[in-house]
């Protein structure tokens, strides 16, 4: 009984063209780097292994998602809290690699938008960061032509 054919609110979830995932990744742990260095030097104190513990589950919690109309952020451990952003709303995407996340061939995405909510929108220590960049500007685009909205200055 649980087929999309008899049921009506799996087969409208499942013919929505949104929920086609093109792209999903994890924050990455190398930005984590320094702090799991402390914990580990102060390991004797047994908090700081407890510390590094609810960090490595935060940032390996932390996921990314992109479809065709939105991009999803979720996070949280034990609550979990999803964003949504409309695709159209994103202005501006800019890429920035600190050394360590370079080295280890990662990057930072800032994306500016126009929602209110999140004017700001940052995917940390992405593999791969200039390509998941292109996808997004090509997402907006066609997002964009989609929905007619211009250019705004």
């Amino acid at each position: 009984m649980s087929d999309s054919t008899t049921d009506p609110v799996l087969s409208a979830a499942s013919s929505r063209p949104d929920t086609a995932v093109i792209w999903t990744a994890t924050e990455g742990q190398v930005d984590n780097f320094g702090y799991y260095a402390l914990c580990v030097a102060f390991c004797w104190l047994l908090f700081p292994l407890a510390a590094m513990a609810v960090r490595y589950l935060r940032t390996a919690l932390h996921c990314y998602e992109l479809t065709p109309q939105r991009f999803k952020e979720r996070t949280g451990i034990l609550s979990r809290q999803t964003d949504e952003l409309e695709l159209y709303r994103v202005k501006d995407i800019a890429i920035e690699q600190p050394l360590l996340q370079r080295l280890f061939r990662r990057g930072r995405i800032v994306m500016q938008t126009s929602d209110r909510s999140t004017p700001q929108v940052t995917l940390n220590c992405i593999p791969s960061s200039r390509e998941v960049a292109h996808l997004l500007r090509e997402q907006v685009e066609k997002c964009r032509v989609m929905k007619g909205v211009r250019e705004i200055d």
